[in-house]
């Protein structure tokens, strides 16, 4: 990352504020009013009614879709790419009973940006999975995402910054704020093993500059992933969940941006 952050505001989406973003000199941008009420009404009752996984950590992470982290150990790439297929189809009656954020955030940011932006693809393999649906209302712990250091063996991990975009079609009333720290995840790496990237360590963020964002219903949030980041939980018997999709936008050499999850 070249920079470190000039300001502890987020800002509105600029051709301007997305380059800060990607060189980590502004610590998030949001788009407000990505979606409206009706819009996100309805992407969370198709969510609640789609078919739900839960990722194995504790707290709970129930999704719909698949992450390229879980394909990383030990797994051929066709594993990943045969998945694909079956994670977009269970994707597909939530888009189709509501709107496609994948679709309109690449509208929004090509709109402010001067090379290609698209999901991502693994010569001779095809395209990636972009847009994980989560519920999250429990929390999600310290964390940071770099895929030069999550998944070295695929052709997204040449790009030389990652962003994490999430949309919010419900949020909690109370909780469920995000933090991020400015402290770039930059681990030592052994040959041949993938450094831990998920329950990091409280020393990797001491005395780092905080960013915390609450989700709010209708807007897009946007935050350079290499940053760890944590997302507090909400008390228990809520009426309302944290609901929402999202991916990682990647930087290749060529300029060109590409999405997966």
């Amino acid at each position: 990352m070249a920079g470190t952050w000039t300001t502890l505001e987020e800002a509105p989406l600029t051709r301007e504020s997305f380059a800060a973003l990607l060189e980590n000199r502004v610590p998030a941008v949001r788009i407000r009013g990505f979606a409206t009420p009706a819009e996100c009404a309805a992407f969370a009752r198709a969510a609640r009614s789609g078919e739900i996984k839960h990722y194995s950590v504790s707290p709970p992470v129930a999704y719909i879709g698949m992450a390229q982290y879980e394909y990383r150990w030990d797994r051929p790439k066709a594993d990943y790419f045969r998945d694909v297929v079956i994670a977009n189809a269970k994707l597909k009656p939530v888009l189709d009973a509501s709107f496609d954020p994948v679709a309109r955030l690449i509208e929004r940011v090509s709109a402010v940006y001067d090379a290609p932006v698209g999901v991502g693809r693994e010569p001779g393999l095809g395209e990636y999975y972009a847009g994980i649906v989560r519920i999250a209302s429990q929390g999600i712990k310290l964390h940071a995402d770099f895929a030069p250091f999550n998944s070295p063996a695929y052709s997204n991990a040449a790009i030389d910054a990652q962003l994490g975009w999430n949309f919010f079609a419900e949020s909690l009333a109370v909780g469920g704020k995000t933090t991020v720290y400015n402290a770039p995840w930059t681990p030592t790496v052994a040959p041949g093993e993938i450094p831990q990237s998920y329950d990091l360590p409280r020393a990797q963020v001491a005395g780092a500059r905080t960013f915390t964002y609450a989700p709010t219903a209708g807007d897009v949030v946007i935050f350079n992933a290499r940053n760890p980041h944590e997302v507090a939980g909400g008390p228990a018997g809520q009426s309302t969940d944290r609901i929402g999709i999202g991916s990682f936008i990647g930087r290749m050499p060529d300029r060109s941006l590409v999405l997966w999850s």
